[in-house]
């Protein structure tokens, strides 16, 4: 009887082997030092290569198999601190093929994918605040990383697959500032994993003129105009104006609209204590606290 190998088993079997001969190998010597028949291996092989985990190259008519740079082989459950770590310090040092690698390997070692989100890039990208705002970093270097960051949340989007769709669960980002438009694509992909209806608008902070609240509201009515449940619309912004501007033209829908709408902002923290004034239903300085407080109020609309 032959024994049915996993994708996670021999996935690991190859990768701990190519690790360790950074050269590469050829699928014969992987078959032979893995104990995996050749046709067995061949199949898999072809498939971490599709996955973007392993390369090919030719020596004459031999196919030689090795890891991309960067790509390390992660133990489920992974260590999402260790992972973290790896990626931070790839990125600060300009080389973000490794950082690439960082993220493919996390994301074909766990299901979990949004903490790959959550507890990798996101608390890249705050560091990367914290050393621009204290002068380390300079323009340039903070637009290329940020620039590489939105590539990754890109990359997490396009690996993640949707398990369970919330139903009535709408929410809808928009950027009234180009300083959280990364938090704002972060907000959309972690809401859009745990199976809510989530898009992003985009940047609307060089749109906003007197006559722009007509067109933004035009676009929100052709979205959700039949829509029923939670609608949700989220306004990232670190500046009073276009807060105030988005969220006056929002709360002129709630009464057009069939859902329960809320008007929610993601900007400072010392604006945030003043959401309520400047015309949201809540405001809050951090994305992890909006996540939680959608969770929880379609938590509550389901009961």
């Amino acid at each position: 009887m032959h024994y049915r190998y996993t994708l996670d088993e021999v996935k690991h079997k190859i990768m701990s082997l190519l690790q360790g001969n950074r050269a590469g190998l050829s699928g014969v010597e992987i078959a032979e030092r893995t104990g995996i028949n050749r046709m067995t291996i061949s199949k898999y092989l072809d498939i971490l290569m599709t996955l973007g985990l392993i390369k090919r190259k030719k020596a004459g008519p031999v196919n030689i198999w090795y890891l991309d740079s960067g790509i390390i082989d992660l133990e489920f459950p992974i260590n999402y601190l260790e992972v973290q770590q790896n990626f931070m310090t790839s990125i600060f040092e300009n080389n973000t093929e490794k950082s690439h690698g960082v993220i493919l390997s996390a994301l074909n070692s766990t299901p979990d994918k949004i903490r790959i989100l959550s507890e990798v890039v996101l608390p890249t990208y705050n560091t990367l605040k914290e050393l621009y705002d204290r002068g380390r970093l300079g323009e340039t270097e903070r637009t290329a990383i940020l620039t590489f960051l939105s590539e990754m949340i890109e990359l997490i989007k396009f690996n993640s697959r949707l398990e369970v769709a919330r139903h009535n669960a709408h929410v809808l980002f928009v950027a009234g500032s180009e300083d959280r438009v990364f938090l704002a694509k972060t907000g959309a992909l972690s809401l859009r994993m745990l199976g809510w209806n989530s898009s992003y608008i985009g940047d609307v902070e060089r749109h906003i003129d007197p006559f722009f609240d007509i067109d933004f509201r035009r676009y929100v009515m052709k979205l959700w105009n039949e829509k029923r449940g939670l609608l949700i619309l989220c306004i990232f912004s670190s500046q009073e104006s276009s807060l105030r501007f988005l969220s006056l033209a929002a709360n002129a829908l709630k009464s057009k609209l069939k859902g329960e709408f809320f008007t929610v902002l993601l900007t400072s923290a010392e604006l945030s204590k003043r959401g309520e004034e400047i015309g949201a239903d809540v405001a809050f300085s951090s994305i992890q606290s909006l996540v939680e407080w959608c969770e929880k109020k379609y938590k509550t609309y389901k009961e």
